[in-house]
């Protein structure tokens, strides 16, 4: 059972839970072309495929950053002994197959998007996530790909722009954050991240991000896409709390700061996408 746990924690769960979602309602947000019972086994077999390649994205970075997770994450499944290093290897090789093969019993264009988000995955954790802010854009990049990947379930990606700009902006202001936090362990591993090479650039790119998040939220409602229903709840529930996130890293980009600012957001990303599920709700 602890075994089993510490390949749930590897996996990280929540994540996964997010990309799940974020599948699927890719899916109801498109305009689908097919019969519902037909779409409803689709966008289960793209939600899963998109939660298991996440995770085994998860699983490989984790092994690529086991050094620096002894820093930085001395208690995650690898670094604290409880999953030997190689069969992060062996799982992540596991979830992808699953992943692509689900895929395969949706669409060929579902393949060609598990195969390109595996490639990206792999990519990222041997040297992409180095790369000074490509990485991070690489990761925001795969956010957004996770509505498209639900409206090619049901063969329309009409819809999901909306939320895969909206899931660009957000993460990728997250993962710079998020590198920002890491720079103990990620300096003494000699890693170039942003954050490295100049932490006030860093903060001023995250911000900008945050800010272009806020900027960009009332957009599908002027344009008449959404109702008024996602306004309210945008503005409230995910402008709001942007705002103060960005006055706290603007006056203190300290490793407990981004770490508070970074958490807020993850949970912040669930309300972003409540918004625009009422929007189009009430749209209808």
């Amino acid at each position: 059972m602890k075994t089993l746990l510490a390949y749930v924690q590897l996996s990280r769960p929540l994540n996964g839970i997010i990309a799940f979602i974020s599948a699927g309602l890719g899916g109801v947000f498109a305009c689908s072309y097919v019969s519902e019972s037909v779409r409803d086994v689709k966008l289960l077999y793209v939600s899963i495929a998109v939660l298991l390649l996440l995770s085994a994205g998860n699983a490989i970075n984790d092994y690529f950053d086991y050094e620096i997770d002894l820093i930085n994450k001395p208690n995650r499944p690898l670094p604290s002994g409880r999953i030997p290093r190689k069969n992060a290897l062996v799982f992540t090789a596991i979830l992808i197959a699953i992943g692509i093969g689900l895929g395969g019993l949706i669409n060929i264009y579902a393949v060609g998007i598990a195969i390109l988000v595996s490639v990206l995955l792999v990519s990222y954790a041997i040297w992409l996530k180095q790369t000074p802010l490509i990485g991070n854009l690489v990761v925001g990049s795969l956010t957004g790909i996770t509505f498209i990947s639900g409206g090619v379930a049901v063969e329309t990606v009409h819809g999901t722009v909306v939320p895969a700009v909206f899931a660009f902006l957000f993460t990728t202001a997250r993962e710079i954050v998020k590198d920002i936090e890491d720079i103990e362990g990620d300096q003494k591993q000699n890693i170039r991240t942003l954050a490295i090479l100049n932490t006030r650039l860093a903060v001023i790119f995250s911000l900008s991000f945050m800010v272009a998040v806020i900027v960009f939220s009332p957009v599908p409602y002027i344009f008449g896409w959404y109702s008024w229903h996602y306004l309210v709840a945008i503005v409230g529930g995910v402008d709001l709390v942007l705002i103060l996130l960005v006055i706290k890293l603007y006056n203190d980009a300290s490793k407990p700061s981004c770490a508070f600012v970074q958490r807020c957001m993850k949970w912040d990303i669930f309300v972003g996408l409540f918004a625009i599920y009422i929007g189009m709700v009430f749209k209808i």
